[in-house]
């Protein structure tokens, strides 16, 4: 409960600060809305009180679509990431083989893929889904390599002396001793993630929280825009705290480590 109340303080002061502004009339009111009229476009989004938007009505929509593409995208970056970075940690004829090329597209940002998908893939889910995989893959595959490098020698030949095989090794010494490392890439994948999604959503698919954002913008009704960012910051953060009550049962191990006082 402390945890919560402290990590508030930060989000009212921006609201309260957001307020300040918009009364102050620093700039218009029809650029930068005010806390009430977006959360009055959330109500409108979620309901369909008002009705007479594009949106009305219409949240838990484009919040499962955005969620849908999200998860399918991420979820498959995440095994071939770690796969990957598996791989590479542990083999020097992988390392050598892939290395190279990851090197090369991993710098590539993945907004500049949209286009070419578009063409190879066409307009729908299935580039969504794509755009997705490129945001996230990368980094991960990087993080599970570094983490996967650092694992202790000492460990993996403890383990093959008791018998184990290379693989068994590799699966159950070594994952585990990188997980903390795996995670970290994880979770900024996860975030990368929802940027690809809603960035792709903006051009390449018609529906969606990305959807949504680009058609307010081409209406002027930036209450909707902000209304959007607002529900996207609430999905990452749910995203993330799934994802870690997940990764801490499996790092419970790991816990009583860290220089933080």
């Amino acid at each position: 409960m402390r945890r919560v109340a402290v990590g508030a303080i930060v989000p009212i002061l921006i609201l309260a600060g957001w307020d300040v502004v918009v009364r102050a009339e620093i700039f218009p009111k029809a650029l930068i809305p005010s806390p009430s009229m977006v959360l009055s476009t959330l109500n409108d989004w979620a309901t369909g009180s008002q009705g007479g938007m594009f949106y009305s009505g219409k949240l838990w929509v484009d919040v499962a679509a955005t969620l849908e593409r999200v998860a399918i995208g991420y979820l498959s970056a995440a095994v071939v990431g770690v796969l990957l970075g598996l791989l590479i940690g542990v083999s020097r004829w992988a390392d050598e083989l892939l290395t190279p090329t990851m090197r090369i597209l991993g710098p590539v940002p993945p907004t500049t893929w949209i286009p070419v998908c578009i063409v190879i893939l066409g307009i729908g889910s299935v580039t969504n889904y794509f755009l997705v995989f490129l945001g996230a893959v990368f980094p991960i595959a990087a993080s599970s390599t570094v983490a996967v490098a650092g694992v202790s020698r000492d460990l993996v030949r403890a383990a093959r002396m008791m018998g184990r095989s290379r693989w068994a090794t590799t699966f159950a010494v070594v994952l585990p001793a990188a997980l903390p490392g795996v995670v970290g890439g994880l979770r900024i994948g996860l975030g990368l993630a929802w940027m690809m999604a809603v960035t792709s959503e903006m051009l390449a698919v018609r529906s969606g929280l990305g959807y949504t954002i680009w058609n307010c913008y081409n209406y002027l009704d930036y209450p909707g825009v902000f209304a959007a960012m607002i529900v996207l910051g609430i999905c990452g953060l749910a995203t993330d705290m799934a994802l870690r009550a997940v990764t801490n049962s499996a790092l419970r191990w790991h816990t009583a480590t860290g220089v933080r006082a």
